[in-house]
């Protein structure tokens, strides 16, 4: 079908855009599919109230949190405080904003790829009855999980090095781009593979055979991200797009 584009079996010059196209035959299938817009308007407000208890978690405790690591001084270098108060909140604000719609709505995610196959006539995966569907969401869960700490310790690392060599502050700036893209690919493609019994060596090996195609994926799905409110839409349109590329793949003869 049109939704799952054909793609070489090999690399070539044009997979990041082909892989940046995903997401957008993600948004297109997701309006003409009944099932899926439910699916996604749920997500969106499952993430909508995230956002909600997360700012007013910061709000409410970060003040205290902060003044008890470090007493707020009297006098003119009270400023220093309140500016530390700000960027650790907008610091804090992103990580939770990148991380936990991820963590709570990764139960739905293998209900988003049963859809996005139905709708694309792929063959069904074989039934897994409730203890097994019960498995994947703990594993969905777990596996996330693990990813998001190799993210958070990739930035980490990068900014350690952005502290010790400023010099390098573009090199490490498009290193923690890359690593959060290819992130992003890694973590849509795995659910789908999930579901079929795959492992996630069979993910790494996608991102080291087509690391454009990985990184044009991760880069618009990134972009998502920074838009506000297209960002309350960022999981349920990233996994629709992850099964078209998973698709496409296995089309391709790329994936078993």
């Amino acid at each position: 079908m049109e939704d799952t584009p054909e793609l070489p079996r090999h690399s070539g010059p044009l997979d990041p855009l082909r892989g940046a196209s995903f997401p957008f035959r993600a948004a297109a299938l997701v309006l003409r599919v009944p099932r899926l817009r439910r699916l996604t308007l749920l997500c969106a407000a499952l993430t909508l109230l995230i956002f909600v208890a997360w700012a007013w978690a910061l709000w409410t405790f970060l003040p205290g949190v902060l003044e008890r690591l470090w007493p707020h001084p009297e006098g003119a270098v009270g400023w220093l405080w309140n500016l530390t108060l700000v960027v650790a909140g907008a610091l804090a604000w992103l990580l939770g904003a990148a991380t936990l719609p991820l963590l709570a709505l990764a139960p739905l995610e293998d209900t988003l790829v049963e859809a996005t196959e139905s709708a694309v006539g792929a063959p069904p995966a074989p039934p897994s009855g409730i203890a097994g569907a019960a498995r994947q969401a703990v594993s969905a869960v777990a596996r996330t999980a693990v990813r998001v700490l190799l993210l958070v310790v990739g930035q980490a690392l990068l900014i350690v090095l952005q502290l010790l060599v400023p010099a390098g502050a573009p090199l490490w700036a498009g290193a923690g781009l890359v690593w959060t893209a290819l992130f992003a690919c890694a973590e849509y493609l795995d659910p789908p593979l999930s579901r079929r019994g795959g492992s996630f060596a069979e993910v790494r090996r996608v991102l080291a055979r087509r690391p454009m195609l990985a990184l044009g994926f991760g880069l618009a799905v990134t972009v998502l991200l920074w838009v506000p409110l297209l960002n309350l839409f960022l999981l349920p349109l990233a996994v629709v797009a992850g099964t078209l590329l998973h698709r496409s793949l296995v089309s391709a003869g790329a994936l078993s």
